[in-house]
């Protein structure tokens, strides 16, 4: 599937990954997929609205101990697949990896996505944006994340 803009999504996924796995991709090509047992059915439904308004969907990669972002990357595909009852396998294919800004390296400095009824209410209510820092408990298997600033802007 080709999508004809560089725009990101304004939401984006953040996960963790070995820093050995990550160290592999960047010695090859850079690009990858990212394997798991948990269904990430709500990430794909968020894959298909960033393609539908044809925006890329960022992820990034929480690595080390402690815990920060070191990679970013787009979203080219997403498998959710159930092997047998209950049991799921999803398969996230991604481009090539790039370092993350180090301002958003810390967990707390993405923000979780809030739910579309707090979004209404400051749309049209009129009341102040409350958003929550995302906590390393959250990273797994993903969390959905407001996109960070750097990766808003053109050209990323």
């Amino acid at each position: 599937m080709s999508i004809s803009t560089t725009q990101n999504h304004p939401y984006c996924l953040c996960t963790t990954a070995a820093e050995k796995a990550v160290k592999s991709l960047l010695e090859g090509t850079g690009a990858g997929s990212y394997r798991v047992n948990e269904p990430w059915l709500v990430a794909r439904e968020l894959l298909d609205a960033a393609t539908a308004q044809q925006h890329l969907l960022p992820i990034l990669f929480a690595t080390g101990d402690p815990l920060h972002f070191s990679h970013w990357s787009q979203v080219v595909a997403l498998e959710v697949v159930e092997l047998h009852r209950g049991a799921f396998e999803t398969r996230c294919e991604f481009g090539q990896l790039h370092p993350v800004n180090p301002i958003f390296s810390p967990v707390d400095s993405l923000l979780l996505k809030p739910a579309e009824e707090q979004l209404r209410r400051e749309t049209l209510e009129g009341i102040r944006q409350h958003r929550h820092p995302l906590t390393i408990s959250e990273l797994h298997p993903y969390a959905i994340c407001e996109t960070p600033g750097f990766l808003l802007e053109p050209g990323h």
